[in-house]
Formats: structure tokens, sequence, C-alpha cells
């Protein structure tokens, strides 16, 4: 039997998130497209492309000396950093390292959600449990 969903823990470079919504991973480096020519002959063309993944993100993080998280330039600056996506219930972990961020934070006070933001990685690699 396999589990899909359930919970995820996130660690960035020792600082637990807490992840609201869905997280996407896309863990490979290359996209890939298809065309016709004019005789109707099949064609592929490869891209490159960056490893992400999107989440949303309870704005309450603490710091590793307990401080709250600022979302600001601050948290756009990080760079190099180790990202681990533990999915408890699924049996899986995703490590995504040489990680920043891109996006643009934004924070929803109604719901203490930041959104905007994914993170891009050099590499990903995915253990089974």
């Amino acid at each position: 039997m396999h589990t899909s969903g359930g919970r995820v823990s996130m660690v960035i470079n020792g600082v637990t998130y807490s992840a609201r919504g869905v997280i996407k991973i896309a863990k490979s480096n290359q996209t890939n497209a298809s065309g016709v020519n004019q005789d109707g002959t099949l064609y592929r063309t490869v891209q490159p492309k960056a490893r992400t993944a999107e989440c949303t993100f309870d704005r309450f993080v603490r710091t590793t000396d307990n401080k709250p998280l600022i979302w600001d330039e601050t948290i756009l600056q990080m760079t190099d950093m180790q990202v681990t996506f533990t999915e408890t219930d699924g049996g899986q972990q995703h490590i995504m390292s040489g990680a920043f961020w891109v996006g643009d934070p934004q924070e929803d006070t109604s719901t203490g959600e930041i959104e905007g933001l994914s993170i891009a990685a050099d590499a990903c690699k995915t253990i089974n449990l």
C-alpha cells in the first residue's frame, strides 16, 4: 500500500518552517517540449531549468535563537541553503542543496500566510525512509 498526503516537515539551514497547503517539488533540471515538422514528423526540444519547490509558509517562523523571522530582503539574500522536506506519513525525504529563494514574499495578515516565494536549487535527492 502506498500513502500520499499527510504531514510534511521542512527544515532550511537548521530552522524549522511550517508550510501551509500543498508543497510542489519539481526535481528535474530539464523541461521537454514537442513540435511538428511541416511533413508531420514529430521532434523534441530540451531546455535546462532550475529544480524548484513551491510552498506557502506560516509567517510565525522562529530562527535558531528563537527570534521571529522577518520576511524581508534578508530572506531573499540567503544563498547556498540546505532544504529538507520530510513526508512523515509518505515515508520520503527530499533534500535540496545549493538553494536560494525566488520571488517576492507577501504577508497575508488575515491568515498569517507568506505567499509569493519558491525555492530554486542546484540539486534535489529523494530518499525512501
